[in-house]
């Protein structure tokens, strides 16, 4: 289904406790075994700037011969997103120096690079597409701006504190949050109010949420140190266990930073500062597999879209592939090249390239293999 275009159908509607949408302003059992198996942002309405790599941005390749070299002018790249049809490649930027965009895009295809928004948001934590790819979703400040990416509009959905993660539901109707006051926060996007607001228990702030492939399941990670688990809660029961359904809870106060759900089965995959990857049931909160490699903390993770590979980054400033039929260590495959922190991983929609962007400056394309 498609998610509603954001500057025409948010309605200005209060929920209870939140204010309404505001526009966008400046600011050891076995593993389980798994079967293996741009949207153009020109068309704004502005007037958007497209030069080759050679004249602007820095293109180059690095001495593995499989890498494609993304380099941002300003800042680092916070976090990276494809457009659901892949001919797009857009990264949120922090740490970026005087006026300028902190969002930048490229046409993976054509090899071009494009800043089709004025500066809105600064400090992005996070970025994402509707599964209809009509909107980009932008973390950062004290809002979440929703980009219509047909023309130069959006609203923006305010927080009381930073924006840190956000999620859409697979219908496009729902957007989940993460926010500084430790509230995860679910958001209609057709009334632009908070439909819930869940305090996960030990939280003080949310770092991350996601939704599962199925629509049913929410996460929230935490990397305050104060509580190590996750919460997990049932959507379609949702008030009957406002602290959370299932907890997956692991040895030490370690905290859960990032967290994503596998396209297949019920599987869900958290990082922490303890360098460990885990993979858990989501059902139950069973243990599959605890993925060690990593020499420090794992700052992203995300599974490809058939689900059949898991990739990690980390403050060791790689980024490792790890196969989920087997969930074996070592990983199936270890990137190498970033200089600094790797801060967010990101796989194509047809699963065949993994971005990952990092503290080093740059965004880095690798095959998946």
């Amino acid at each position: 289904m498609d998610s509603v275009e954001p500057a025409e159908s948010i309605a200005p509607a209060t929920a209870v406790g939140e204010a309404p949408a505001q526009p966008a302003g400046p600011q050891a059992k076995q593993p389980a075994k798994v079967r293996r198996r741009t949207l153009l942002l020109g068309a704004l309405g502005l007037t958007a700037v497209t030069v080759t790599f050679a004249e602007l941005e820095a293109r180059a390749r690095d001495d593995d011969p499989r890498t494609e070299v993304l380099t941002v002018p300003s800042g680092h790249a916070r976090s990276v997103a494809f457009s659901p049809d892949g001919k797009t490649l857009v990264a949120g930027l922090s740490g970026v120096q005087g006026i300028g965009s902190t969002l930048r895009s490229w046409n993976v295809a054509k090899g071009t690079s494009t800043t089709p928004w004025p500066d809105q948001i600064m400090e992005v934590t996070k970025v994402a597409f509707s599964p209809d790819g009509r909107t980009l979703a932008v973390a950062g400040g004290f809002q979440v701006a929703l980009w219509n990416a047909a023309k130069p509009v959006g609203v923006g959905l305010p927080h009381p504190q930073l924006t840190l993660d956000l999620a859409y539901a697979p219908d496009g109707k729902t957007l989940a949050t993460g926010c500084g006051d430790g509230v995860a926060r679910l958001w209609d996007l057709t009334t632009g109010t908070v439909a819930k607001a869940l305090t996960p228990q030990g939280m003080t702030v949310v770092d991350a949420v996601a939704i599962s492939p199925d629509g049913y399941t929410l996460a929230a990670g935490s990397a305050d140190l104060t509580d190590s688990a996750v919460r997990l809660w049932d959507l379609a029961s949702l008030g009957v266990a406002p602290t959370g359904d299932v907890t997956l809870e692991a040895p030490g106060w370690h905290g859960f930073k990032p967290v994503a759900f596998g396209r297949v089965g019920k599987l869900v995959a958290t990082g922490s500062a303890d360098n460990i990857v885990r993979v858990w049931d989501s059902g139950t909160g069973y243990l599959y597999a605890a993925l060690t490699g990593h020499t420090g903390p794992v700052r992203t993770v995300a599974f490809s879209p058939d689900g059949d590979t898991l990739a990690t980054g980390s403050e060791d400033r790689t980024v490792r592939l790890w196969d989920t039929s087997t969930l074996d260590v070592p990983p199936i495959d270890t990137l190498t090249g970033h200089t600094d922190d790797v801060t967010s991983v990101a796989f194509s929609p047809d699963g065949k390239t993994v971005a990952s962007g990092s503290v080093d400056g740059t965004v880095r394309l690798w095959p998946n293999r």
